[in-house]
């Protein structure tokens, strides 16, 4: 077997040399069929499978079953179907079954986009089964797993850990999936193992590899076998999950023929780079050839500047989920129009477009069928309107007929509830309502069917991903400041790849907390924008 290891710093084109190896194989006669694709995250393998389309149309999109997570293949290999996966409502059955407090019990998980996610750990249930699931990862057995544990998480674990705790719990969860049927995300790997399942194919191409652990690699290994061409990508630097088991020395450890390193980055330009290698010093990595700004800011500042982005793309980082609040209480207040990739936002949905079908049907324009039912289908008939209303409008808009339709066609079939408050009808709150009036207020009705240029998420939400302004919350809770004063590495990693998403500059909010991030002092360079 044949093996090419590209390793590369943030924006050096990892993943794009990695999709060019795959036209490079189906250009030399490899069938799509033979080829997987395998990522951490399924946007890496979609987008993979998306140019490999755009490069060779004759193919069809069925032509690419392995274009996915690992977790996902080996999900497609068992050949089961998704209520046999121990998701959220499941945790949260078993919580309650045994009296455990989960605090993310009720957060089912999309298989497909599956992802590892920062761990929340404030009660004794959250450690014991974030311990279950590090040991899996890790192959360890429970005495060795448990000493290396509490060295790591002595500090913080709960009242009530124990040996035989963990034991109690970890026999319970097993006994759990059993009685039911399930498998979680580690046992599906371990399946395939046990089960001898593995892909049929040529080449095996393997990217942000330095974010997978033992359990993964021995997955990898064993669908190894037979491949002819094996490519692995991946960036020691960029590891986010080593508290969960993964460990990049393993992805440089492993013997290649061929090593490319990707020195020049197309996204990270001089003043961005300068704070980034005085965080994690990388040899050979090369800044775009752009000034950039790097600047300390106040929040104040953050949302005034993110007001008028002038087309370019913003994200809002913070370092754990519950500061993601107070920001969102910002951008509500504000008025900007945002995204949240870790929990919910008011453009997520459909209530946008509903409330500008409202606007227009309110002031007597037409509205188009399809519009009319989208914007109806969750609105209770009772008190809201007569029987037969919401199933006429339904009928002619799965007709798919070009029909219009005003309010004073329907209005004499809605009831008086529905024409004084629809928005009330529609069940948005007061704040959601205030936020969308201040919206259109400052940008338009527009706004509420274009994407929103701003993105709130974590830092580990944005991995992989970039934007052209990136504003950084510097505050973290105690227990992940504790952690950075004892693996100072695996914190750098983390406010490494916070700054190397962005493209034009950094806006370093000021910490309102004694337990915050410390960035290096670099001589900055600003540019006004």
């Amino acid at each position: 077997m044949e093996v090419e290891k590209i390793i590369g710093p943030p924006g050096t084109g990892k993943t794009e040399t990695l999709i060019r190896r795959v036209e490079a194989e189906l250009a030399a006669g490899i069938e799509p069929e033979r080829l997987g694709y395998y990522s951490f995250t399924r946007a890496a393998a979609r987008e993979a499978q998306q140019r490999a389309l755009a490069t060779f149309p004759d193919y069809s999109i069925d032509r690419f079953p392995h274009f996915r997570t690992l977790h996902s293949e080996a999900f497609r290999q068992l050949g089961w179907s998704r209520d046999m996966v121990m998701t959220g409502k499941h945790l949260k059955d078993f919580s309650h079954a045994f009296g455990y407090e989960l605090s993310e019990a009720g957060v089912d998980e999309d298989l497909e986009e599956h992802e590892v996610r920062e761990a929340v750990l404030k009660t004794l249930g959250d450690y014991l089964l974030f311990f279950t699931s590090w040991r899996a990862n890790l192959l360890l057995e429970f005495e060795s797993a448990y000493e290396d544990f509490w060295e790591l998480y002595r500090e913080s674990l709960p009242y009530g850990w124990s040996p035989g705790v963990a034991r109690l719990f970890e026999e319970r969860y097993r006994g759990y999936k059993e009685d039911k049927g399930l498998l979680d995300f580690n046992d599906m790997l371990a399946a395939v193992l046990e089960d001898g399942l593995q892909p049929d194919l040529d080449v095996l191409i393997f990217d942000e590899a330095q974010d997978s652990g033992p359990l993964q690699y021995k997955v990898l290994d064993f669908w190894l076998r037979g491949v002819q061409r094996h490519y692995i990508g991946g960036d020691p630097s960029q590891c986010l999950y080593q508290w969960m088991g993964t460990d990049p020395a393993i992805l440089m450890g492993r013997p290649c023929d061929k090593l490319t390193h990707l020195v020049q980055s197309f996204r990270v330009p001089r003043a961005v780079h300068r704070l980034a290698t005085g965080i994690i010093s990388t040899t050979n990595y090369k800044p775009r050839p752009a000034p950039g700004e790097v600047r300390e800011v106040s929040l104040y500042e953050v949302l005034n500047r993110f007001t008028s982005l002038n087309g370019n793309t913003a994200f809002l980082l913070v370092r754990n989920l519950y500061l993601l609040e107070a920001h969102i209480e910002g951008l509500y207040n504000w008025g900007i129009p945002f995204e949240n990739l870790r929990g919910p936002a008011p453009f997520k949905g459909k209530t946008a477009t509903k409330i500008l079908v409202m606007r227009r049907l309110f002031r007597g324009e037409s509205v188009f069928i399809g519009d009319l039912w989208l914007f109806m289908s969750k609105i209770a008939q009772k008190p809201n309107f007569k029987r037969g209303l919401k199933a006429q409008v339904q009928a002619m808009a799965k007709a798919g007929a070009p029909r219009y339709i005003t309010l004073s066609e329907i209005r004499g079939q809605c009831l008086e509830p529905f024409l004084q408050d629809p928005a009330g009808a529609l069940d948005i709150t007061p704040r959601a309502r205030a936020y969308f009036s201040r919206v259109i207020e400052r940008y338009g009705e527009g706004a509420l069917i274009e994407r929103p240029r701003v993105t709130l998420g974590t830092i580990h939400s944005v991995k992989g991903m970039e934007a052209d302004w990136v504003a950084i919350c510097p505050d973290m809770s105690k227990k992940t400041w504790l952690g950075w004063q004892k693996l100072p590495d695996e914190e750098k990693r983390v406010w490494y790849v916070a700054a190397t998403r962005a493209r034009e500059g950094l806006l370093l909010i000021h910490p309102t907390s004694d337990y915050c991030w410390t960035w290096p002092k670099p001589q900055y360079i600003d540019m006004e924008v």
